[in-house]
């Protein structure tokens, strides 16, 4: 654990017209780095209509919740999906406990952000 703050932001990829079947994507870059292509290179990143509706799964809650912020493009029994643990801690938003449940998983460090 660190005691140093990482910028979040999010950022919503739309599919180029010539890729029909392509999903709209939210892609979280900590500190510059697309943490999906980082450590998932299965399928895509899940939607923002799951992953930012209102009281969805990435708010950050004293009671600490996975998320799964990416999913095989066959499922995640197939080929697994990137998870990450999200808790709220006083005036910080905690993304931490990273898991690939497929191959080739790429371990990620403990975020912090500053919950504003």
């Amino acid at each position: 654990m660190t005691d140093e703050l990482s910028r979040l932001a999010l950022h919503v990829v739309v599919p180029e017209p010539e890729r029909p079947g392509r999903n709209v994507e939210l892609r979280a870059l900590v500190d510059g780095v697309d943490v999906v292509a980082a450590a998932f290179h299965s399928g895509p990143a899940r939607s923002p209509q799951e992953l930012l509706r209102p009281g969805g799964p990435l708010e950050a809650t004293a009671e600490p919740h996975e998320v799964r912020l990416a999913e095989a493009e066959c499922t995640e029994g197939c080929c697994g999906a990137l998870h990450v643990m999200v808790r709220g801690d006083d005036e910080h938003v905690v993304w931490s406990e990273w898991r690939n449940t497929g191959r080739g998983s790429t371990p990620l460090a403990e975020f912090r952000f500053d919950a504003q």
